[in-house]
């Protein structure tokens, strides 16, 4: 159990790596940062269409995917009314744009909850065979690089301090060996349950693209935005995404 535990810890961390890679890029102009944006829509569409839904879908039907998707979506507008009265409460808003600290915060929270089932398949693959767990531990940990970027960018750009950022990154990373120990002690869980949170998570991440990272990407540039967002779901489509079924 330690080694995979490890093997998903490292994976999670993949996230945080991805963060660092944006620290490392200079000052991003308007369009870069519409870019960036787009990409991120880009990932989070190839995971819920191409990954969580078809998953959904295969371990619970029509139903899990509908009352999945439907609680995620009316949870993130919850969260977006929570995040925003917290935040402006918060010395990390003091001197930071405002808007840009809560799109990361949305993006870290959408992460945590999508990095849950994830490595609920992780525990559950280790235990049906050593070896599924690994390689569903390296497709995760592929994935996670872009979904770090997407994080780091808007914190970034909100004047968050680079320890801040990674930490945040860090903590929602964290959340995928959490979801591979609940996935090993609990082997036997309903799959309905599994198939109900990979519906969750699509709904929150589908909130988070049409809500916030489209609009803002769009007002900056309509050109951009397309191409950053195909360019998003062919980078995670060709990294070998995880496909839970």
């Amino acid at each position: 159990m330690a080694q995979i535990l490890l093997v998903s810890l490292l994976s999670g961390l993949a996230t945080t790596l991805g963060g660092l890679l944006v620290l490392r890029i200079g000052k991003l102009t308007r369009h870069g940062l519409a870019f960036f944006l787009a990409l991120a829509a880009g990932i989070m569409l190839a995971v819920v269409c191409a990954d969580l839904i078809p998953a959904s879908y295969a371990g619970g039907g029509t139903k899990a995917v509908i009352y999945g998707v439907t609680a995620g979506w009316i949870f993130m507008m919850v969260m977006r009314r929570i995040v925003t009265g917290v935040l402006r409460r918060s010395p990390l808003a003091k001197g930071a744009s405002f808007h840009y600290l809560r799109l990361g915060w949305f993006i870290a929270v959408v992460t945590a909850l999508h990095d849950i089932p994830e490595g609920l398949a992780i525990g559950a693959g280790d235990k049906l065979h050593p070896e599924l767990g690994m390689l569903l531990a390296l497709a995760i940990g592929l994935h996670n690089l872009p979904e770090g970027m997407s994080i780091a960018v808007p914190l970034r750009m909100a004047g968050i301090p680079g320890k801040k950022i990674i930490g945040i990154i860090t903590l929602a990373a964290l959340f995928t060996p959490l979801g591979t120990l609940v996935g090993i002690l609990l082997f036997e869980v309903s799959p309905q349950l599994i198939s109900m949170s990979m519906g969750f998570a699509a709904g929150a991440m589908g909130y988070v693209v049409a809500r916030d990272l489209w609009p803002e990407a769009w007002h900056s540039s309509k050109i951009i935005t397309a191409g950053g967002t195909i360019i998003g779901a062919a980078i995670l489509l060709m990294v070998g995404h995880l496909h839970l079924h």
